[in-house]
């Protein structure tokens, strides 16, 4: 077991001096963090191959924090030192050889990042109450993030080998443009990617090859990948439109579908 402590301060750079009108706020104060750490490995055998499993807990006190928006890919800063938050989560992760030989991974992530903007308030049109949005979820508050990353190789012959890798993560927060930071509340679709491989030992390092020209390398491998396998449209951003009654419409940006990559690597 472990334990760990600590406090950061994180300096402010130029961007987040500069507000959404362009000015510049000169009395800006570093970002402090208060980070308390709890985790543990554990080592154990299982298939009678060695695995490690991973796991750390922690919560972070934050404080003095620049809000920002993110527009697009664009991140606009509001240049006030006008929030405070937290983060906490827990982190999982077992890695071994799953297959003799070759080592495979899989993780878990549960986090929630939510902060409180100073004196931010709305007027309820209805009843004309006055609303404090209190804490909103940060953009970097990703509720859930598994990935995997598995390998294996043909019974006998290491040489052609095959990997997987699996990623999901639940959807960050945004909101509409040119609104109040307590509006963004809605959340992207979540995140979902397949990606698989093949490669191919051509000419194993420090071992002859039956071909004599392949001799004169060190080594060559080969290997064909298909990535986003299974052709998922996944979020990126939004672009928003509005039509003539001034109602604004989000209009999804994707991340590349599917796609296929060769590699030849060639050690000499």
């Amino acid at each position: 077991f472990r334990a760990a402590t600590g406090i950061y301060y994180q300096s402010p750079f130029y961007r987040e001096l500069r507000n959404l009108e362009g000015e510049l706020n000169p009395n800006i104060e570093s970002q402090k963090s208060t980070h308390f750490v709890l985790g543990s490995d554990y080592l154990f055998y299982s298939w009678g191959r060695p695995f490690k499993l991973i796991s750390e807990i922690y919560y972070k006190d934050l404080q003095n924090l620049i809000p920002y928006k993110v527009d697009n890919v664009r991140i606009q800063y509001l240049a006030e030192n006008n929030s405070n938050g937290y983060a906490t989560g827990v982190d999982l992760k077992i890695n071994g050889e799953f297959v003799t030989g070759v080592e495979s991974w899989a993780s878990l992530s549960v986090m929630q990042t939510m902060e409180d903007i100073e004196d931010d308030f709305y007027i309820n049109e209805e009843t004309g109450e006055t609303i404090y949005p209190g804490f909103i979820p940060r953009p970097t508050d990703q509720r859930v993030n598994f990935s995997l990353f598995f390998q294996d190789y043909l019974p006998g012959n290491p040489n052609y080998k095959m990997h997987l890798s699996m990623m999901y993560g639940t959807g960050l927060s945004f909101g509409p443009p040119n609104s109040d930071k307590h509006q963004d509340i809605l959340r992207m679709p979540d995140y979902r990617r397949v990606d698989i491989g093949f490669s191919a030992v051509i000419k194993a390092e420090d071992k002859k090859s039956k071909v004599n020209l392949l001799n004169k390398l060190n080594s060559m491998w080969i290997s064909v990948e298909v990535f986003n396998l299974l052709d998922i449209d996944n979020t990126v951003s939004y672009l928003w439109v509005a039509d003539v009654s001034g109602r604004q419409y989000a209009v999804p940006n994707y991340l590349t579908p599917r796609q296929l990559n060769f590699k030849l690597i060639v050690s000499l």
